[in-house]
């Protein structure tokens, strides 16, 4: 016996996901800049002494090639998807998040000394997309839990084991940062809810 997954179809207008394009693209070229890391990279002491754009640009660099290929294969499937689905609340997104992210960063570890990667806006595009699926209200709404659930078992691993559960690299001191992923998450569920509940009001006004 097969049963047909049936998920949210594309929104009026989606096209090419071109706000994931601009996401990942940079990301790609700057691998290619080997003081990428050095000038653009969070760095707690830099953003106090006034690079605050540290905490935007951290997000396009990485720390190696594993690092940058596991994050993009999570946000760009993850964003062109969602961004078809429900192109507004995805972009509006993409601009919220890396300050919500670097902000939570700067506010919530003050022993975090230097951040880089994707990581934390994929979490965010991925959980988006399994929010907007969920609302849709078909069959396969087990399947969107279930990735909520695996994305909050890979956060509460790395929160417990301490490194990282996909990426790799050649400085063993680098480790995960769990609470830019919890970040990103709270970013979608506010993006996504908030549209929802405004919709609710304008429905009953």
């Amino acid at each position: 016996m097969a049963a047909e997954l049936k998920t949210a179809g594309p929104a009026r207008g989606a096209g090419v996901p071109w706000a994931t394009l601009l996401v990942a693209i940079p990301a790609i070229a700057l691998a290619a800049w080997p003081r990428a890391v050095d000038v653009l990279a969070y760095d707690r002491l830099q953003v106090l002494d006034g690079q605050w754009w540290r905490m935007l640009t951290g997000h396009w660099v990485h720390f190696s090639v594993s690092h940058l290929l596991w994050n993009l294969a999570v946000l760009v499937p993850a964003g062109a998807w969602v961004e078809r689905l429900s192109p507004r609340r995805t972009r509006v997104l993409f601009v919220v998040a890396p300050a919500v992210i670097g902000g939570s960063l700067l506010a919530a570890d003050p022993t975090l000394l230097r951040y880089a990667g994707l990581s934390g806006i994929a979490a965010a595009v991925l959980a988006l997309l399994a929010f907007t699926q969920l609302s849709a209200g078909h069959a396969d709404r087990w399947f969107w839990r279930t990735v909520l659930g695996l994305l909050a078992v890979k956060i509460a691993a790395e929160l417990w084991l301490g490194r990282p559960a996909l990426a790799h690299f050649a400085d063993s001191s680098i480790r995960p940062v769990p609470l830019a992923h919890l970040a990103g998450v709270a970013c979608a569920a506010a993006v996504h809810f908030t549209r929802q509940l405004l919709r609710r009001w304008r429905a009953r006004g």
